[in-house]
């Protein structure tokens, strides 16, 4: 079966559950943080992906690990995933029970990358102008590239908006290039 059927059935499932019992906003931070869990540790990602390793031995490892930091839902359902040898699909099930849970909530994530950091009056403005655009609550993860050299870089969803110097200097660039001057007298 393909990774991408695996993990959205496995989140489902475990939306579906969360949200018939009303803890659905406790085990989106549970999974947010098997999410950070997995991908920040390679050795703990190994793991998982060992086919030596026993399914019981892993069950022991993620008990270790999560039973008292997670709900007991949250730690049933990983035990669950290591039972059905599932457990290498952790990350992206946790990645696409938060995309089912921000599209339930209506929240959207958009990615703004900026020359310089940008102060708090500025960043209100901006997903003051973005709720009003998107009628959705806003998650503004913001990042700082030097390389655009001013300006910013804006995506929302499948949109992306460029209005970098780097891009306009860009585009200046390819309009001189296609667009020679040729002396007429």
């Amino acid at each position: 079966m393909d990774v991408t059927i695996i993990s959205q059935r496995y989140a489902q499932a475990l939306f579906d559950l969360a949200q018939e019992m009303k803890i659905l906003d406790r085990i989106n931070k549970d999974m947010l943080l098997v999410k950070s869990v997995v991908i920040e540790n390679p050795e703990f990602k190994r793991l998982l992906a060992s086919p030596i390793i026993p399914p019981g031995k892993k069950s022991q490892i993620i008990k270790g690990i999560f039973e008292k930091h997670l709900d007991k839902l949250s730690f049933r359902f990983l035990q669950l995933v290591v039972k059905k040898e599932r457990e290498i699909y952790l990350q992206f099930i946790a990645e696409n029970f938060t995309s089912l849970y921000k599209k339930f909530k209506n929240i959207a994530t958009v990615n703004l990358i900026t020359a310089q950091p940008i102060d708090e009056k500025i960043r209100k403005d901006i997903i003051k102008l973005l709720v009003d655009t998107t009628h959705k609550e806003i998650e503004l993860l913001e990042d700082v590239d030097e390389q655009l050299i001013g300006g910013f870089v804006l995506s929302l969803e499948d949109t992306k908006y460029d209005a970098s110097l780097r891009k306009k200097i860009s585009r200046l660039q390819k309009a001189f290039e296609s667009n020679l001057y040729i002396k007429g007298y």
